[in-house]
């Protein structure tokens, strides 16, 4: 049985994510000329041009919405709560566009000090939370593709969402550890 859903279906979002690109690169082209960032804002690495984003975002929001639903269809518990999960999910996509959003106007405004700090908010909250799911990426890259275009915020985004699963696995190792020699 597949789960049908408007925020799962890969092909709108996979078109909407395009579009969204497509409008923020049409806008770097007419205000200036489109965009390449250096890896880590250094002259001396690499730079990746923000047309790389038409082809970057779309393929991020195809893979992630992909999982999303494998992640739905493999649960029992998610069959049967299905629209109490995709609230979960979409609010989950929304509180990491938020975050990207922020990291984005932080940079813009140049609090770079307040911004080294804040990246790591993820890292933190994984010791408590599963930040490591596909719909924190979507919305983490969503949110930074104006100010950063479509492939420094996925590859820092897969770094952190890296990093996060890593210490989330760990806690609960441990957790289940503990939980095992007290009882």
């Amino acid at each position: 049985m597949k789960l049908q859903s408007v925020i799962n279906n890969r092909i709108q979002a996979t078109i909407g994510a395009f579009i969204l690109t497509f409008a923020c690169i049409l806008w770097e082209y007419f205000n200036g000329g489109v965009v390449s960032h250096h890896l880590l804002a250094r002259e001396d690495l690499p730079a990746f041009s923000n047309w790389w984003g038409l082809l970057t975002v779309p393929l991020l929001f195809w893979i992630a919405i992909s999982l999303i639903n494998r992640r739905q269809e493999n649960s029992d518990e998610l069959k049967s709560n299905f629209q109490e999960n995709e609230t979960a999910v979409f609010r989950r996509f929304i509180a990491a566009l938020v975050f990207g959003i922020l990291i984005s106007l932080l940079w813009e405004f140049k609090f770079e000090s307040i911004l080294k700090y804040l990246i790591l908010f993820p890292i933190l909250v994984a010791f408590f939370i599963p930040v490591h799911l596909p719909e924190y990426l979507m919305g983490f890259v969503l949110g930074m593709i104006f100010t950063f275009g479509g492939v420094l915020p996925i590859i820092i985004g897969v770094i952190l969402l890296v990093a996060c699963l890593i210490i989330n696995r760990l806690v609960r190792f441990f957790r289940t550890l503990i939980k095992s020699k007290a009882g």
